[in-house]
Parts: structure tokens; C-alpha cells; sequence
């Protein structure tokens, strides 16, 4: 055996987190500390995805990447947040 009982008596200290809990209060240890290792994080996980994804199925991958930097009012508008009235 292993421990714990299923279902319950544990820690009554400790607290249950959702994933984006836990990542938003330890966003260090998912790459996420400051904008910049933010993009490398989100740029390498697409594209360990893609490369993961290609193999899986036997086919040569094709990456392509452009980043451009833009203002907040033009990133609203990529989104569509341009489009719609804020109450």
C-alpha cells in the first residue's frame, strides 16, 4: 500500500485548486513569470505541438512563425473586442 485514504481524511490545511488556480498563483513554474518568457513558452509549446502532431502521423512538418508587435488598441481589434460596446 499506498497512503492516503480515497475519498477523504487528508490535510485538513491543504486546499483544492483548479489547474488555472494553481498555474496563476505558480505561473513560474509554467514559463509565465514575465511577458517575454511568456512568448517563448506559448512559442515553443506550439511548436513542440505541431512537431508531436506531425510525427504522429508520419507526415514532414512545416513551421512557419511570424511575431509582430502591437498596441493594445490594435490587439482589441484582432480580437473583436473593437466590435462590441462595453457596458
Amino acid at each position: 500500500g499506498g497512503g492516503g485514504k480515497a475519498g477523504g481524511g487528508g490535510d485538513k490545511n491543504l486546499k483544492s485548486k483548479s489547474p488555472a488556480e494553481f498555474f496563476q498563483d505558480n505561473k513560474g513554474i509554467a514559463g509565465f513569470e514575465n511577458a517575454g518568457k511568456s512568448l517563448y513558452t506559448t512559442l515553443r509549446e506550439f511548436i513542440e505541438n505541431s512537431l508531436d502532431s506531425a510525427e504522429g502521423i508520419g507526415v514532414l512538418p512545416e513551421v512557419d512563425i511570424a511575431v509582430e508587435e502591437v498596441t493594445l488598441s490594435q490587439y482589441e481589434n484582432l480580437i473583436g473586442l473593437k466590435t462590441h460596446v462595453r457596458v
